[in-house]
């Protein structure tokens, strides 16, 4: 609540903490406020809602309006998530200065950072595509019937050797994102891993393209998909593409039709003057996104595949399709990013 108390303050509105009781027979809110004459009951959560969660959280918000106008107070809401809140009748704020409060006869908003607010004291998760790789296997690994994990595997999935596996899985344990249980096995909190995964990663790096095609973007996968892979190197795991959002999610569990492209290629994309896609001149003017990442943890072991037509597409890490939802944005992506979530937890 400080950063929100210091925003207030410097636009001239004052905030005032009352008494956190409960009502009629309600349980308490995190805290209650008062800001320019009006009473907001506070639920202080570690992250934003993804919005089936949203939903469930339809009878606290309830329960709350008892005491107060709900306020959700997170560490960081995107703009593209903005209308999501709203719509679903809470006011907001986080901890990088920006909020969305509205009470009846008063509406106060500001947005001042664009960009989560980086903890200097939180330990982060190890990165490398080598750590980043066992990260993804973790978060991925979901059959009950099978033992879990153990460094060797995890090490081979991953491409690293198993000193390194190990020093991995030490940090994740250290953070209590995995447990040992016996014979050098380890169970993932794998939504936990996952939240966090998402919260930390920088991004793939690299270099990026920028294209248009008139093409359905189905198709433009495909084409890609299909074009030969250099193989001068004599090693197949060298040289990849796998397809990520908009088109991986809708492979996987049909949403909406895709009007953007991620792809993600390893070593060269020979053939590509053959298709039909245009230069475009920036991300803005570009509805295919060809990305040469410095990181490669993206690309699965074992390969995750869909099919367009009669075609085989590869298809990137559900996380990374997850983050690229996140990243191209807009409310229709950030509910087929917690689809996705859904699915992999479960599926």
């Amino acid at each position: 609540m400080m950063a929100l108390e210091m925003a207030l303050r410097e636009a001239g509105v004052l905030l005032h903490a009352l008494p956190a009781r409960s009502e009629h027979g309600t349980a308490a809110p995190d805290q209650v406020v008062e800001i320019d004459g009006a009473r907001f009951a506070i639920e202080r959560r570690g992250r934003l809602p993804y919005p089936n969660e949203l939903r469930r959280l339809e009878d606290l918000r309830a329960r709350l309006c008892r005491v107060g106008v709900p306020l959700m107070v997170v560490p960081f809401v995107p703009a593209t998530a903005e209308e999501m809140l709203r719509t679903a009748g809470w006011s907001w704020s986080d901890d990088a200065g920006n909020f969305d409060l509205r009470a009846p006869g008063m509406l106060l908003r500001q947005r001042v950072s664009t960009e989560p607010m980086v903890a200097t004291t939180a330990s982060k998760l190890p990165q490398g595509s080598g750590s980043l790789a066992i990260i993804r296997a973790l978060i991925g690994f979901s059959d009950p019937e099978t033992e879990e994990p153990g460094v060797g595997s995890l090490a081979t999935q991953a491409g690293v050797s198993q000193p390194r596996a190990s020093q991995v899985l030490n940090q994740l344990h250290e953070l209590e994102l995995v447990r040992r249980v016996g014979r050098g096995r380890w169970k993932p909190d794998r939504p936990a891993l996952l939240d966090r995964f998402l919260a930390d990663y920088r991004g793939p790096g690299g270099t990026e393209s920028y294209c248009y095609s008139l093409d359905p973007l189905h198709v433009v996968a495909a084409q890609l998909t299909a074009l030969p892979r250099h193989a001068s190197s004599g090693n197949s795991r060298s040289e990849a593409l796998v397809v990520s959002a908009d088109v991986g999610p809708d492979l996987i569990a049909a949403w909406r039709r895709p009007t953007a492209l991620v792809v993600y290629v390893r070593g060269y994309l020979p053939g590509f003057h053959t298709t039909d896609l245009v230069p475009a001149q920036g991300r803005d003017d570009a509805n295919v996104i060809i990305r040469f990442p410095r990181d490669t943890s993206m690309f699965p072991t074992p390969e995750l595949v869909g099919t367009v037509d009669d075609t085989e597409v590869q298809l990137a890490d559900p996380t990374q399709m997850i983050w690229d939802l996140h990243n191209l944005g807009g409310q229709d992506r950030i509910e087929a990013a917690e689809g996705l979530r859904e699915w992999l937890l479960t599926h």
